[in-house]
C-alpha cells in the first residue's frame, strides 16, 4: 500500500469554495482502479493549507493510473484556479514498528 500525500495551499479567501468544489472532484479519484480512501484535512494553524491523503494499492496506480489518465486533467480543472501555489506530493510506504 501507498500513501500519497498532497500539501494544498489555496487561496484563503476561496476555500470553502475549494472544499465544496473537491467535494465533486474527489469523485475522479475514487473511480481509479487501485485506489483505497482518501482524506482532505484543514491546517488549523495556517489559513489555506490542506493535506489530501490518498491510499493506493501500488505506486503505479496512482502514478500512471491516474496521473496519466484523462481524469487527472478533469481533477486539476476542478481545483487549480483554488491554488495559490502548486500541490506537492510525496509517496510513502508504511514501516512497521512491531
Amino acid at each position: 500500500m501507498i500513501l500519497q500525500s498532497s500539501m494544498l495551499s489555496v487561496k484563503p479567501e476561496s476555500a470553502s469554495e475549494f472544499e465544496s468544489r473537491f467535494r465533486k472532484a474527489q469523485a475522479l479519484l475514487a473511480d481509479k482502479r487501485g485506489y483505497i480512501s482518501h482524506e482532505l484535512h484543514k491546517c488549523v494553524e495556517q489559513e489555506g493549507q490542506y493535506m489530501l491523503l490518498v491510499k493506493w494499492q501500488s505506486l503505479s496506480d496512482h502514478a500512471v493510473g491516474f496521473m496519466q489518465s484523462p481524469d487527472r486533467a478533469a481533477f486539476q480543472a476542478l481545483l487549480q484556479d483554488y491554488y495559490a501555489s502548486e500541490p506537492e506530493s510525496a509517496h510513502y510506504i508504511q514501516i512497521r514498528l512491531a
